[in-house]
């Protein structure tokens, strides 16, 4: 059964909560990365004070340590290198995990390059009902249109949307289309909802990163939230994620038949 996809985003939280999803026990991070390594799940390595990142995953862990993948770009390899703090975001059984490692070293591992790190002394499993978002299908994505003039509405940008919820919205954008800066709000925001209609919100951008895939082509990611949506944009987006979710679960049940 194909499971619900957790977004790899950075969670923050005080020291309390943190204690609420802390694992320390070195015999549980070693399974807990063990079982990563084996379903080769991904892994979001963030730098640059987390305002970049680059896809991976763990090749192997043992009591020794832990050997990642190296980006496919040699110039993010040695930005990485020289950060003071790396932080690495996965899942394991439908839950985010996410450790920190103050130092990394890039070197060989298996005739490829990679980079090795201490076994972290502890790491945040987390499972929590929100940070459910809906990934949107590459091919039949959602776009946003934004209008950054206000007064101006045929000055418009199309942008990818990579997941919705009913919280906000991850927009991806080109090296060559409309620049989102954190802090910005952008007006009169419309996304097509197949079989819903039309949403029409304003957003505000949070926060911007670099995106690096498997394949070393370079996105801007933007993580945007709606700004006091009314009760016809909730109901909208409750719709279409409940509507996507019965279509995905018919979809297994139809693998699973078959």
């Amino acid at each position: 059964m194909r499971t619900k996809e957790i977004p790899l985003k950075i969670e923050l939280f005080s020291n309390d909560e943190e204690n609420d999803y802390l694992v320390s026990n070195p015999k549980e991070i070693l399974s807990i990365l063990q079982t990563i390594v084996q379903r080769k799940s991904r892994v979001a390595l963030y730098y640059n004070e987390g305002n970049s990142m680059v896809l991976t995953m763990i090749l192997a862990v043992d009591e020794n340590g832990v050997w990642i993948d190296a980006a496919s770009n040699p110039l993010d390899n040695r930005h990485i290198e020289r950060s003071k703090r790396v932080i690495f975001v996965t899942t394991h059984n439908q839950a985010k995990v996410q450790f920190v490692a103050g130092d990394v070293v890039l070197g060989m591992y298996e005739d490829g390059p990679a980079f090795s790190m201490a076994l972290p002394r502890k790491l945040l499993r987390l499972q929590r009902r929100d940070y459910y978002r809906l990934v949107t299908p590459e091919i039949d994505a959602l776009k946003c249109i934004i209008r950054p003039v206000p007064g101006q509405t045929h000055i418009q940008h199309e942008v990818t949307v990579m997941d919705i919820s009913i919280g906000g919205v991850a927009l991806v954008c080109e090296a060559s289309g409309i620049e989102l800066q954190p802090g910005m709000v952008y007006k009169h925001c419309q996304i097509e909802l197949p079989e819903i209609g039309r949403l029409e919100a304003s957003i505000e951008v949070k926060n911007t990163f670099e995106i690096t895939d498997r394949n070393g082509k370079v996105k801007r990611r933007a993580g945007c939230v709606f700004v006091k949506p009314d009760n016809r944009t909730i109901t909208q987006l409750q719709r279409f994620v409940s509507q996507m979710q019965t279509k995905i679960a018919s979809m297994n049940a139809e693998r699973q038949s078959s």
